[in-house]
């Protein structure tokens, strides 16, 4: 009778220690920190189904680029800041569109006096990935682009025009005139978009006599 209860009492030890064993290990295995040894690693792989939503541009995160860095303040497409394009010390390079030659009289008493200049204006490139296009991509892109201001031209030139021939020589004939006068003509061409358009001026010659 000894014997039978001996051998049952270890049918029921045994098992009991093996489990123990084998759940002190596993607990071993998923606890453990990974520095230590284990017999195997277990890691889960979690993919999340939702999609990431599009980052909005600021000024830490946004597109490289090069060329001339906007005013504070300009606005492009959509109301969004032109400034939140850019990242910190990489300046801005848009599309230039030539205006070609201007010869208007200054208001000089008895319209003496005339400023013969050419323009070019550079625009914000309002056109998508624009940024991220190969050179091929982007000559195309910049021919329709400016196929679309060609629609404007009229107005653009009388807008600039109208700016011209409101100068005098003096406000004309030193380096802080014609900053200010390619302001106004941001501003008046910007007018007629709707939006900041215009980034920059450029006077490729400038004649007043």
């Amino acid at each position: 009778m000894g014997k039978i209860k001996g051998l049952l009492n270890l049918k029921i030890i045994i098992p009991v220690v093996l489990l123990l064993v084998l759940l002190g290990g596993l607990g071993y295995v998923l606890l453990a920190p990974d520095t230590m040894w284990k017999p195997f690693y277990v890691r889960v792989d979690y993919t999340d189904p939702t999609p990431t939503p599009e980052p909005t541009p600021t000024p830490e995160m946004g597109i490289p680029l090069a060329g001339v860095t906007p005013q504070p303040g300009m606005m492009g497409p959509g109301g969004v800041p032109l400034a939140s394009f850019m990242r910190p010390g990489e300046p801005l390079q848009g599309i230039m569109y030539n205006l070609d030659t201007k010869v208007v009289n200054l208001a000089e008493p008895g319209g003496l006096r005339y400023l013969q200049t050419t323009v070019v204006l550079e625009f914000w490139p309002s056109i998508p990935n624009y940024f991220e296009m190969l050179p091929e991509e982007k000559t195309v892109a910049e021919d329709e682009f400016k196929t679309k201001i060609d629609e404007l031209r009229p107005k653009i030139d009388d807008a600039v025009m109208t700016v011209l021939s409101s100068k005098t020589y003096d406000d004309v004939s030193s380096i802080d005139g014609k900053e200010t006068l390619k302001k106004e003509i941001i501003d008046s061409v910007n007018k007629l978009f709707g939006y900041d358009a215009v980034m920059n001026v450029y006077f490729t010659d400038f004649l007043v006599q």
